[in-house]
């Protein structure tokens, strides 16, 4: 997928947004599948 220039920033911006906001009992992660969510679901066991 081609992404712009703004797209990407805004990408960027929302990594380390989410980033500042994750904590010990919240860990934010980006994934682009469903696959990708069940494999972060099943490695915090």
């Amino acid at each position: 997928m081609d992404l712009t220039a703004i797209e990407k920033a805004k990408i960027n911006c929302a990594k380390k947004l989410f980033n500042s906001i994750s904590s010990a009992k919240v860990k934010y992660h980006k994934v682009a599948t469903y696959q990708d969510l069940i494999d972060e679901m099943n490695s915090v066991g």
